[in-house]
């Protein structure tokens, strides 16, 4: 467990034990406690100053991410923890160099001005180094500084502990995990097989897959790789150089225990898969891909519930941890499905999904652990990873417009522009149904090898039978229904009793009493894979409020991807049609409405200024229409229909006599 405000040497007590702080290693993404009992330390203190937090405490920094439950075992690897001497070497300059920089300049500590000198400055040579760049100088300052001056950020974590570890294909590297998980990770000590003999049949079982898939399980690994694949696990170090034969077997059992749960939903395992698989609606509407999550039991291997997303850009999200536990927790509709019930730890990784408050809030309400685990470390969750390689060989490969696991990158083995959309020819109904029958029918009922070759549904069955009270139901208190991983606060509240969320109306009566009230805003919890309803907060009243029956759109389902294309493909069938625009033709002209009735009025009202002297008249407008163009050659006979004079014939007007030019007139 990790909490905040904690110091080193620090008492606390959990139940009736006392423990000392050893320890404390902040970094970037979570802050780790290494602790002791207290009677175990050389130093006992009988009236230590405990710190005992209540369980309303506890659960507020759990909600909050100031606490978190983690395995009960070291997060980091043994192997990782020991360092080499060049390591401990570079990792004592830097911390001097970065040291030094600080202490003489202590503001404007990546200036490049200042980085020059504290380079000029420092004895490279003491430490058998040359001088190092600006810009990597800069960095070992800035990450010293963001991780909380940890020296061990200064250097990398070595490649030594990890070595060898990529030379095989990713299909050699699942085998040799399912064989782990099979034969090593196990309760019973009859089918339980040491690591040599496991070792044997790796490299048997490989040795045939290399005939029949040469590309796939190109190279047959050697015993010490597959030892050094061991040392992944929690404590195997310890194990195999530093105790006896039966301190192994113990500790060895202890390690499975950590692992696997005794009883049915002891401890499960949850995680999300993506799936390059392209879904379509009822009306053949592309909805996108896939991204589920999956929760197994350990004891029995037995799945225990699940959840679906759908989406062109779909991820994992709150809503699919929350949906996911609701369906382990509740009783299936399927009746060839019995897994159910209460789990009493439940492992997930440290994603968006399994951090958020409102999944927390209902893991910790039903009383569930709610245990994070490292994000980069599958193995942390071995049961869950085997079943997702079972699923993509032995159902998904089966589905038309599969195509692969490689969802976003690396897809050489697509053609150039092949997408999901393509290939999508399965409804999420379809998906749904088919993955319950394989579930169901085919993984359920088949034997395991980490059960002695024994069905899980089988051994389902036998536990429980032989303790019924396995199976934990909620509460009558707890409501499922009212947690939803998306929140809107102070959503507005219309007067008739409804609320528009994601262009959906929810209406209620308990909603209409609220606007009656007065009450303006409330709080609105959704989900975007179950949109048949929301939930409403206000005044500390909760109330599930489905949506508007007008609203519903033939052949969807409840899925936000299904309703945002049936609304957009309405009418489809139709068409599009470009906008019209009224406009109004008359054969003669018409001196009624409104607009003709303005004019006469204020031309009405000047006049009547006009006439009292308030307002002179308006300037008379020239009408530049009637303009004559003086270079047109009819310019002439314009002008003279314009004065209304006719033109004289001087031929034919006897009166004007001729007179000669220059002379007397």
């Amino acid at each position: 467990m990790t909490c905040v405000n904690l110091k080193e040497g620090m008492k606390f007590r959990i139940d009736e034990s006392l423990y000392v702080i050893d320890a404390l290693q902040h970094n970037s993404l979570d802050n780790s406690i290494y602790f002791s009992p207290l009677d175990d330390t050389q130093t006992k203190i009988p009236c230590a100053k405990t710190k005992v937090l209540t369980r309303s405490e506890l659960m507020r920094k759990l909600i909050n991410n100031e606490a978190g439950f983690y395995e009960n075992k070291t997060y980091q690897s043994t192997v990782d923890s020991f360092l080499s001497d060049a390591q401990v070497k570079e990792q004592e300059m830097w911390h001097n160099f970065v040291e030094d920089h600080i202490a003489r300049h202590s503001k404007n500590l990546t200036k490049i001005d200042n980085i020059d000198e504290s380079i000029m400055l420092f004895d490279w040579q003491r430490y058998g180094s040359s001088y190092f760049c600006r810009s990597t100088c800069q960095a070992k300052v800035k990450k010293y500084i963001d991780s909380n001056k940890d020296p061990r950020s200064l250097i990398n974590l070595g490649a030594a502990s990890h070595k060898c570890e990529s030379r095989f294909t990713q299909e050699t590297e699942d085998l040799i995990n399912d064989f782990f998980t099979d034969y090593y990770l196990i309760r019973s000590d009859k089918t339980a097989k040491s690591v040599n003999k496991i070792a044997d049949l790796i490299r048997s079982k490989v040795t045939q897959l290399k005939k029949v898939k040469p590309h796939e399980y190109p190279k047959v690994p050697s015993k010490a790789s597959i030892y050094r694949r061991l040392n992944t696990l929690e404590a195997e170090l310890i194990i195999n150089k530093t105790l006896s034969k039966q301190s192994k077997k113990l500790l060895r059992y202890k390690l499975g225990r950590e692992f696997i749960g005794e009883n049915p939903l002891e401890r499960i395992e949850m995680d999300a898969i993506y799936i390059n698989l392209g879904i379509n609606n009822e009306s053949g509407a592309y909805l996108g891909t896939l991204v589920v999550m999956v929760a197994i039991d350990t004891c029995t291997r037995c799945i225990v519930g699940y959840s679906i997303s759908v989406g062109k850009k779909v991820s994992e999200s709150a809503d699919l941890a929350i949906e996911c536990l609701k369906n382990i927790v509740a009783p299936k509709e399927n009746i060839y499905w019995p897994c159910h019930g209460v789990p009493i730890k439940l492992v997930t990784d440290a994603t968006t999904a399994a951090l958020g408050n409102e999944y927390k809030r209902m893991a910790l309400d039903l009383g569930v652990m709610p245990v994070v685990t490292e994000s980069g470390t599958p193995w942390k969750k071995p049961f869950i990873e085997s079943f997702f390689r079972t699923l993509r060989r032995e159902f998904l490969a089966e589905l038309p417009g599969y195509l692969g696991s490689k969802t976003r990158v690396n897809n050489a083995h697509l053609e150039q522009g092949e997408t999901a959309e393509l290939h999508a020819v399965m409804t999420l109904q379809e998906f749904d149904e088919e993955l319950q029958k394989f579930i169901t029918e085919t993984y359920h009922k088949s034997g395991h090898g980490g059960l002695n070759h024994r069905s899980p549904i089988d051994v389902w069955h036998n536990k429980v039978s032989d303790n019924p009270l396995l199976i934990c139901e909620p509460s009558p208190q707890f409501m499922p229904e009212k947690f939803r991983g998306s929140v809107s606060i102070n959503h507005t509240l219309y007067k008739n009793g409804s609320v528009r969320l994601k262009n959906e109306k929810y209406v209620s009566s308990e909603l209409k009493e609220l606007s009656m009230s007065g009450v303006k805003t409330v709080d609105c919890f959704y989900s975007n894979i179950d949109t048949s309803s929301i939930v409403v907060k206000a005044n500390e009243a909760i109330f599930v409020v489905p949506i508007r029956a007008a609203n519903h759109h033939d052949e969807t389902g409840t899925q936000r991807a299904e309703i945002d294309v049936a609304r957009s493909n309405q009418f489809s069938e139709s068409d599009a049609s470009p906008r019209e625009r009224y406009t109004y033709q008359s054969s003669k002209k018409t001196k009624e409405g409104l607009q003709v009735f303005k004019k006469a009025k204020a031309k009405k009202a000047e006049k009547k200024e006009q006439e009292t002297g308030r307002k002179t008249p308006k300037r008379t407008k020239v009408d530049n229409s009637k303009s004559i163009n003086m270079n047109s050659s009819n310019a002439r006979d314009k002008i003279m229909s314009a004065t209304g004079t006719t033109e004289v014939d001087v031929s034919k007007n006897s009166v004007i006599s001729k007179f000669k030019v220059g002379g007397r007139i």
